[in-house]
C-alpha cells in the first residue's frame, strides 16, 4: 500500500508515523512534497488539506483521502462518489472551539471587551462609581442554550456550558432516542430551537443544506438575543446578519466564521458591511480551532486513521461523502 503526503511533514507527523511504519513495515510513505505528484497515479491513500480536483483525478488507484482538519466541503465529492473513495477527517480541535464558544458567550454577557478598553482611557463602570445594576454585566447562570450541529464541537460546548448551570437544547435534523451527552433535549426545529433559547449557538458545518440557514425571518425572531457562530460563515445570511443588527431585531452577535478573508497579507474588512465596527459584536478571526494543540491532535487523529485503515480498514472519524461533510 503506497500513502503520499500532498502537504509538508514536520516533526510531529514523523512522530506519529513512525509507530505506524514499525508496525506495517511494508507500507510505503512518500512525504518529500517535491516527490508527491510523480507518485499520485500510485496513492492508495492521500493525506492532505485543500487539494486539486487535478490531483484527485490522476489518483487512478486511490482508496481513502485523509484530511488532518474536520471540514472536507472543498474536496469533489463528485468525483470521489463515483470512484468509491472514502474520506477520513480529524476533530482535534472540537474541544478548543467549543472553548472558545463559551469565552465569547462569556465575553459578551461580562461586557469583558467594552469594560476592559475603557478602563484603559480610565472610564469606570459599576458599583465602585455608584453606577446603578444598567451598568454591570450579566451572568450566563440559568440561561438557555440552543445548540445547533450536535456533533463533536456541539457535544463539547454543551458539556462546558453546563459548568455555568446553562440549560441545553440541541438541534439536528434527524431525531435520534435520547439527547447526546450534555444535552438537556433535542428540537428538530430552527423556529423552536430559537424560541426556547437566550443564546444560539451556530456549530454546523458547510453544506448546500446549511448555506444561509439563518436568514431574515430566523433573525427577526431573536429578539434580544445572542448569535454565536462558530460553523461557516455561509450559514448565516450576511445581509440578514446585518440589518438584524443595525435594527436590533438580534440582540447581539459573537462570531468566528466571516465571509471575506484577507487574499494577501493580514489586514482586510471580515464582512462587506461594518459588523466588526458594532458594539453589540464579539470578534474572533477565525482562530477557535486554531491552537498548538488542536493542530498536535489534528495530527494523531489523521495517523490513527491511517493505522486503522491499513489494520482493518476502519476509521476513526469517516465523513459522510454523500452529505458532504
Amino acid at each position: 500500500m503506497k500513502v503520499v503526503f500532498y502537504q509538508k511533514v514536520n516533526r510531529i507527523w514523523r512522530e506519529f508515523l513512525y509507530p505506524i511504519q514499525e508496525e506495517f513495515p511494508s507500507l510505503e510513505i512518500i512525504t518529500d512534497l517535491n516527490q508527491a505528484d510523480r507518485h499520485i497515479p500510485e496513492a492508495d491513500v492521500i493525506i492532505g488539506g485543500k487539494i486539486a480536483r487535478e490531483v484527485f483525478q490522476r489518483a487512478e488507484k486511490l482508496s481513502l483521502v485523509i484530511v488532518p482538519f474536520t471540514g472536507v466541503n472543498h474536496l469533489p465529492f463528485d468525483l470521489l462518489r463515483e470512484r468509491g473513495v472514502r474520506v477520513a477527517n480529524s476533530h482535534g480541535n472540537a474541544f478548543y472551539v467549543a472553548e472558545r464558544t463559551v469565552a465569547m458567550i462569556l465575553a459578551y454577557y461580562g461586557r469583558i471587551i467594552e469594560f476592559h478598553n475603557d478602563l484603559r482611557e480610565e472610564r469606570w463602570h459599576g458599583f465602585w462609581v455608584g453606577k446603578g445594576l444598567d451598568d454591570t454585566w450579566d451572568s450566563i447562570d440559568g440561561k438557555t442554550a440552543a445548540i445547533l450541529g450536535t456533533g463533536e464541537i456541539g457535544k463539547y460546548t454543551a458539556q462546558l456550558l453546563k459548568a455555568f448551570r446553562v440549560k441545553t437544547i440541541g438541534y439536528k435534523r434527524t431525531p435520534v432516542q435520547e439527547p447526546p451527552q450534555g444535552f438537556d433535549l433535542m428540537v428538530y426545529s430552527i423556529d423552536e430551537a430559537i424560541d426556547q433559547c437566550d443564546l444560539l449557538v451556530v456549530a454546523l458545518p458547510a453544506t448546500d443544506s446549511t448555506k444561509t440557514l439563518l436568514g431574515r425571518e430566523e433573525l427577526e425572531r431573536m429578539q434580544d438575543k445572542l448569535l454565536v457562530n462558530v460553523g461557516r460563515g455561509s450559514i448565516v445570511d450576511e445581509t440578514a446578519l446585518y440589518e438584524a443588527l443595525k435594527s436590533g431585531s438580534l440582540g447581539g452577535a459573537a462570531i468566528d466564521c466571516w465571509y471575506n478573508y484577507p487574499q494577501e497579507g493580514t489586514e482586510g474588512a471580515p464582512s462587506q458591511y461594518p459588523i466588526h465596527r458594532m458594539d453589540s459584536v464579539v470578534l474572533s478571526p477565525h482562530a477557535a480551532g486554531f491552537t498548538a494543540k488542536s493542530a498536535r491532535k489534528g495530527i494523531e487523529q489523521a495517523c490513527e486513521n491511517l493505522r486503522r485503515f491499513v489494520s482493518d480498514g476502519s476509521l476513526l472519524f469517516e465523513a459522510d461523502i454523500e452529505a458532504g461533510y
